[in-house]
């Protein structure tokens, strides 16, 4: 018996208090992708992850990317960054408008490398950003104030990875 296709359903990926991150409707592929606000669990241990299969392990690193600590969401986004899925993408870009400037960096040095490589990954990012806009702006929006509150006289606009992340993918739409 096959197993089960894993879908991107509304209920596929929630926290225990069932909150969402207040956001625009979110769609990949036709199908609407809640993102949860923040959790509050720890990685399940490592024997329990090594039994899920690559799908699973997926899921919860997109769970995880919603962990109340960077250096947790930081570890999930390298999992998910690994990945050919598409369904992924609105975690990725979720992170772009948040304040912790490594996992920017990270998304960015992506973005900027390792994406130009991958052209069918390319291309859903693509198609995600101009099936998204509403998503996409109030994103831009939130890095923008996070640089305004806490980068204005550290850095320039352009140097703040998580705007520079969001520019590679602005340029992706038409």
């Amino acid at each position: 018996m096959d197993p089960p296709e894993i879908g991107t359903s509304p209920r596929l990926i929630q926290d225990t208090n069932w909150h969402v991150a207040d956001s625009p409707e979110i769609y990949v592929a036709g199908e609407l992708v809640q993102i949860p606000y923040r959790i509050h669990y720890s990685w399940p241990e490592q024997e329990v992850r090594s039994q899920l299969t690559p799908d699973e392990q997926l899921v919860l690193a997109c769970w995880m990317t919603r962990h109340h600590d960077g250096r947790v969401r930081q570890e999930a986004l390298s999992l998910i960054l690994a990945s050919e899925d598409s369904w992924p993408i609105p975690f990725v870009v979720q992170l772009c408008g948040e304040y912790v400037i490594e996992v920017g960096e990270e998304v960015y040095a992506f973005l900027k490398r390792e994406l130009p490589e991958r052209p069918g990954l390319q291309q859903a990012y693509k198609q995600f950003v101009n099936g998204n806009p509403e998503f996409f702006s109030l994103t831009e929006q939130r890095a923008m104030s996070y640089w305004l509150d806490d980068y204005q006289t550290k850095m320039p606009q352009d140097d703040y990875p998580q705007l520079a992340a969001l520019k590679i993918l602005a340029h992706l739409m038409p």
